[in-house]
């Protein structure tokens, strides 16, 4: 397997999973989604409400072996003590059938785990009518009338180029906008929001009749984008067209998903902090949408390794890795990390 070096997107692609929500629970025109999830393919049901898990009623299927070498991103946690346990694995929101099976050590650990924790349930429509009415402006509003005549040029520019229809989207906020166009130039290189980690775990989760927990709701994920400042949202926007523009989106991709491959964490920050050089507000987006979410993520991650029952915790990758990432801020606090 070859590691390429290439561009990514941190701030995007560290936070897919909030732009998987609003797709996944129909937030955005018919013909934009059709566009961009791929005729609007069936999605899963909502998980099961968690309750305690009985092994005897466990559907867990044998390790499937792979004759490659891929490796993907996962951690084994354990207490001081070494009493308890807990795995860490590093997501991609979007993916390819050739993902399966999972690597041995992945289905190893989820094997070994009581619960699945991801991100967010992107399949729980439970919130989809809430999600749906943030992910606009109020009525009659459009989104020529927020940002700068030339950033609207060169969106309308884009959006012409893959027929996706203005009025579709006029009402859409920059941060919403920015987040799917690059989910659209995903789609056209063969990956897929259903294909993805975090869908394939919600899927596991079911078949092995194991409880599912969620470490943030997908609604106060899009309310975290939303919620931004005007200003931040449309250097967000900005961002995502100047990628597209210089035809840098399948390097970016490819990228991130060589390093996940290979199990390289060094490898996806580097790309990670390189794609943020001369990126606008990178730094204030890197807080926002990265860093700024780790506190509350921390104390979930912690209370189930005190909880006694071993958890297998999903989240996007560019979380888990660098000095600010979970991996490091969970050594520093003494618990017992290594990479499997």
């Amino acid at each position: 397997m070859t590691t390429r070096r290439t561009p990514a997107g941190r701030f995007f692609l560290a936070s897919m999973t909030l732009f998987m929500a609003a797709f996944a629970v129909g937030a955005f025109p018919p013909a934009t989604a059709q566009t961009s999830a791929q005729a609007n393919p069936p999605r899963p049901t909502s998980a099961p409400p968690t309750q305690d898990y009985d092994p005897t009623q466990s559907r867990a299927s044998r390790i499937e072996e792979r004759k490659d070498g891929l490796r993907g991103l996962i951690w084994e946690v354990k207490t001081k003590d070494g009493a308890n346990t807990a795995y860490l694995f590093g997501t991609i929101h979007v993916g390819k059938p050739s993902f399966y099976p999972l690597p041995r050590a992945v289905q190893m650990a989820l094997l070994a785990s009581n619960k699945i924790v991801v991100e967010a349930d992107v399949t729980d429509q439970s919130e989809g009518s809430e999600i749906a009415k943030i992910v606009d402006y109020p009525k009659g509003e459009t989104i020529e009338r927020h940002i700068s005549p030339q950033l609207f040029a060169r969106l309308k520019a884009q959006l012409e180029k893959r027929k996706i229809p203005y009025a579709n989207v006029s009402a859409m906020r920059p941060v919403i906008l920015g987040g799917m166009l690059p989910i659209v130039e995903y789609v056209q290189l063969g990956y897929d929001m259903n294909s993805g980690l975090d869908m394939a775990l919600i899927k596991r989760a079911k078949q092995e009749k194991k409880p599912l927990l969620q470490l943030e709701s997908s609604l106060a994920q899009i309310k975290l984008l939303t919620s931004m400042p005007p200003a931040l949202q449309e250097s967000f926007l900005d961002n995502a067209l100047t990628t597209i523009e210089q035809g840098r989106s399948a390097d970016q991709v490819t990228g991130i998903v060589n390093a996940w491959q290979a199990g390289d964490p060094k490898l996806m920050l580097e790309l990670a902090d390189d794609a943020s050089r001369g990126q606008k507000d990178a730094e204030k987006l890197n807080q926002v949408l990265l860093w700024g979410r780790h506190p509350a993520m921390m104390q979930k991650i912690e209370s189930y390794l005190a909880s006694g029952e071993t958890h297998f915790i999903a989240v996007g990758s560019l979380h888990l890795v660098g000095p600010k990432g979970l991996v490091n801020l969970l050594a520093q606090k003494g618990y017992l990390v290594r990479q499997l």
